[in-house]
């Protein structure tokens, strides 16, 4: 008894030593490990190392700020992340955060609408409609995967019905709305939605874009793919690495002759896509980079139509089956536009607004009315 007694007290101090040795190599190489300023895999910013000073440590914010800092910057972070999702699905968890953990997929949960500022969003539809009575004027309230594809969801996952709700806001819009949900719903066995990211895939913008104009045909253009490993925001959020998508790009078979002017650096090109993403985590950005304020396309063509895009990312992929159609597409994302809307339609000569929304992103915006000035 004694000899085993022993052996225990043994095996306690080796375990015991074992994890004291590994606290103190994790403390080193945080300390001698380089301060990360993002993380590509969740793609976002980290918390910096914050100031020690008298201010910061009598209202306590040093302490704070300091544990989020030491979270961020945790040496073998996003290792931990990934063991951490492997643990949990492997449990039997279906959700991590607002994600729904499928079988081959990820799908983002529909948040709870803001509906002061939604009500407040469709009023200034309205009102900027009204103000506009010569132009047309469309919205595309895009559905997202939870509600195309639910049957790919968990069993008893309890989600709301998105499509009431798509149906109440267009409801209330005075503005036409195309029924890009029925579309999408038609062909909810392709490929029409990332399983790693909350966007739809190039085909799922295709058949918004024909829903939109019925002239606009998938072999009128050419596909390319660009990336068939994209591991996008969801899966970056849970901490998925298995999970990977592929991105694919349509060119006109026909020649499209355009010039693409961002406003923000005037900066000018001859594509709408980024090949600088081919090589980055984020590889929907190959569609113009990411967001800008506005963005200025002038097309070589005969059309005397002028559009004015306002939208969330979920046009970045729909421009390229417009760019035919239309004389110039002024793209306007209101989280980055802050000048005077209606002057610019005036100078840009606008013909056609579309909006273009997902439905996730619409609930909740806080840009809209105040870039629409109603």
């Amino acid at each position: 008894m004694k000899k085993f007694e022993k052996l225990w007290v043994q095996t306690q101090k080796t375990i015991t030593r074992f994890f004291v040795v590994c606290l103190l190599v994790i403390l080193a190489l945080n300390v001698i490990t380089p301060v990360k300023t993002t993380s590509e895999m969740e793609n976002r910013g980290l918390a910096q190392r914050p100031t020690f000073n008298w201010t910061t440590l009598r209202d306590g914010s040093f302490f704070k700020n300091y544990q989020t800092f030491e979270s961020d910057q945790f040496v073998g972070r996003n290792n931990w992340i990934h063991f951490n999702y492997l643990i949990q699905k492997l449990s039997g968890v279906r959700k991590i955060q607002d994600v729904y953990l499928c079988h081959d997929q990820l799908m983002e949960e529909m948040p709870e609408p803001n509906q002061t500022q939604l009500k407040r969003n469709i009023q200034a539809i309205n009102d900027f409609a009204n103000a506009h009575k010569d132009i047309n004027m469309q919205m595309v309230l895009a559905p997202n995967a939870i509600s195309v594809q639910s049957d790919c969801l968990p069993a008893f996952a309890d989600v709301k019905d998105q499509e009431s709700e798509m149906n109440q806001i267009t409801k209330d819009l005075s503005i036409q709305s195309v029924d890009v949900n029925s579309a999408l719903k038609k062909h909810k066995d392709e490929y029409i939605y990332y399983k790693s990211d909350h966007h739809w895939t190039s085909l799922g913008a295709y058949y918004a874009a024909h829903a939109i104009n019925s002239n606009i045909q998938l072999n009128q253009y050419d596909k390319r793919e660009v990336s068939n490993s994209f591991q996008g925001t969801l899966a970056s959020k849970v901490g998925s690495i298995n999970i990977k998508d592929e991105v694919d790009i349509y060119t006109p078979k026909k020649t499209c002759n355009y010039l693409v002017t961002y406003n923000s650096s005037n900066k000018q090109t001859r594509s709408i896509y980024n090949s600088k993403a081919f090589h980055q985590r984020d590889v929907y950005q190959v569609f113009f980079g990411g967001n800008e304020g506005m963005i200025n396309i002038s097309i070589n063509n005969n059309s005397d139509k002028h559009l004015l895009l306002i939208k969330d990312s979920y046009a970045n992929s729909l421009v390229q089956f417009l760019l035919p159609y239309y004389r110039t597409i002024t793209i306007i994302d209101p989280r980055y536009y802050y000048d005077d809307l209606d002057q610019q339609m005036n100078k840009d000569i606008i013909t056609n607004v579309l909006f273009v929304y997902n439905t996730n992103t619409f609930v909740q915006d806080t840009s809209l009315a105040d870039c629409l000035g109603y």
